[in-house]
């Protein structure tokens, strides 16, 4: 009987074995593994307004639903960041919009006065990566500074020799998720997007968007910053609910989708809204106002990917 259990253990201390070495292959799920992370599109685009037509498009495309976070988009606000899911000023009255103080101003936001809170450009990006499961970038003045200790995440900088292929050829390197991080000469300020592909891979065409043919090929990015329609969309809001946001000063911006390349000159409208200047393209797709980033002052920049 003895016999006969000797090879018996060993075998079950063979089958042991093999499963201790088999289980870093197969990690234990946890709830949020097993649930589906979105990808950098889905997460960026639960931050765009109810409506948008790029959502809708990206929708049609994939087969995916995307709801967005808040009905009007999230706004613009200085200093912003969003916390964990359920924490944090960001999410304090979801799905409302909570009002926040100011408590560190800026040329549009002032200390003392009332916001709508939402997210600033790295709020924005970085709020995109946690959704997806990864790391927060650096910050802005680090990977613009510190260029050779996150060489092997920069695609290119505007180091000599460095530097990216024209804005026409980048949809054959760039990935969606990229960042771009680009340092204004003019006001010394830093703003970071994220490159979500171009207006062809949304199924855009020349005979739909007439004006926008020569740039069907040219880089998309989602971001958080000024935008000239945000203001006026917030203060209806204010002004139409006056007992929640009564106190609130509107917003200089929000989470928009923009072209980047092109001169502001080659756009066909331009205005000077809350005082900041635009150009920018309005789109047959539902009238969306289209934004060109302006490059003109940039001198210092880098695209980051993780």
């Amino acid at each position: 009987m003895a016999e006969r259990t000797v090879p018996l253990i060993r075998k079950i201390l063979a089958a042991a074995l093999l499963l201790a070495a088999l289980l870093p292959l197969f990690p234990a799920q946890t709830k949020a593994e097993t649930e589906e992370t979105p990808g950098f599109i889905e997460a960026a685009f639960e931050l765009l307004e109810e409506g948008n037509p790029f959502t809708a498009r990206y929708e049609k495309l994939t087969g995916k639903k995307i709801t967005p976070l808040f009905r009007l988009g999230v706004p613009y606000y200085f200093g912003g960041q969003s916390g964990a899911r359920g924490n944090g000023y960001f999410y304090l009255a979801w799905p409302e919009y909570c009002v926040k103080m100011c408590e560190h101003g800026s040329s549009w936001f002032r200390v003392g006065n009332y916001y709508c809170y939402g997210l600033d450009c790295v709020g924005f990006t970085r709020h995109v990566y946690k959704a997806c499961g990864k790391e927060p970038h650096p910050a802005l003045s680090d990977l613009m500074k510190n260029w050779w200790e996150h060489r092997a995440s920069l695609v290119y900088t505007h180091r000599k020799g460095k530097e990216p292929p024209p804005f026409d050829q980048l949809k054959d390197v760039l990935q969606v998720g990229d960042l771009y991080i680009i340092k204004h000469e003019t006001t010394d300020t830093r703003h970071v997007m994220m490159y979500i592909g171009t207006l062809r891979d949304f199924g855009y065409t020349a005979e739909e968007e007439p004006a926008l043919a020569p740039w069907l090929d040219w880089p998309l990015v989602i971001h958080c910053g000024l935008s000239p329609f945000y203001g006026e969309r917030f203060q209806k809001m204010i002004d139409e609910n006056p007992e929640r946001y009564g106190k609130c000063s509107t917003t200089d911006g929000g989470v928009a989708i923009s072209l980047l390349g092109l001169s502001p000159e080659d756009a066909p409208e331009h205005g000077h809204v809350q005082n900041t200047d635009y150009s920018w393209f309005t789109m047959n797709d539902g009238g969306y106002m289209l934004t060109v980033i302006n490059l003109t002052d940039v001198k210092y920049y880098c695209w980051y990917r993780q």
